[in-house]
């Protein structure tokens, strides 16, 4: 499938669960995950944030509460954003692919760039991850969180879930933040079935 199918693909599927996406077990669980990974993060204030797949913009309920916070959601779905206008009106969603980051942000725009329970539905992550380091700032931080259920549950995952690219095992997204330019500061479990990595844009690695 080409690129753009599937990003059309993707659009499509999550603009149909928009109305429904927060609700339930999994929107309960979807949510804790998010608080999770912002624990995780010691964010400075007055920092500019991407928060790349935004879906409805859980992600900024949370954040908001830091109004010195310049706050960016970028997602495919039109529909899923107008989920996240209605709980943030004076937030700023756009509706954008990952891969044309640069066509809207300049280089060495943002402090963090958070990707929560996204990373799987992006196309070729070598260039995904070429655009968030391009408009991360020196010394920038980036947050993946990501599902692992297991080699054989992943290939499961993603075989049955509509729009996954691919399923990422901790070991394979450490090496693509390293492969990509990023030291890792930090990688942890934070959930049965969720890890977070953390990058940072120049430095050393921790690990």
């Amino acid at each position: 499938m080409n690129i753009q199918k599937q990003q059309h693909k993707n659009e499509n599927i999550f603009d149909i669960v928009s109305p429904v996406y927060d609700q339930g077990i999994i929107g309960k669980w979807l949510f804790s995950v998010i608080k999770k990974t912002v624990n995780e993060v010691k964010i400075k204030h007055n920092a500019k944030i991407l928060d790349a797949g935004t879906g409805t913009g859980n992600l900024f309920l949370i954040l908001e509460k830091n109004k010195t916070l310049d706050l960016y959601g970028i997602d495919i779905s039109k529909k899923m954003l107008n989920q996240a206008k209605k709980k943030i009106p004076h937030g700023q969603f756009i509706q954008l692919s990952v891969l044309d980051l640069d066509k809207k942000f300049k280089e060495n725009y943002f402090d963090y760039i958070f990707v929560i329970d996204a990373f799987h539905h992006f196309p070729e992550h070598k260039k995904v991850m070429k655009r968030f380091r391009a408009v991360l700032k020196y010394k920038g931080t980036l947050i993946i969180t990501e599902l692992d259920f297991g080699k054989v549950f992943n290939y499961l995952f993603h075989v049955l879930e509509p729009g996954n690219n691919w399923i990422y095992t901790k070991k394979a997204m450490k090496n693509i933040f390293k492969e990509s330019g990023f030291a890792i500061k930090k990688q942890k479990n934070i959930g049965i079935f969720s890890y977070v990595t953390i990058g940072l844009k120049g430095g050393v690695s921790n690990n």
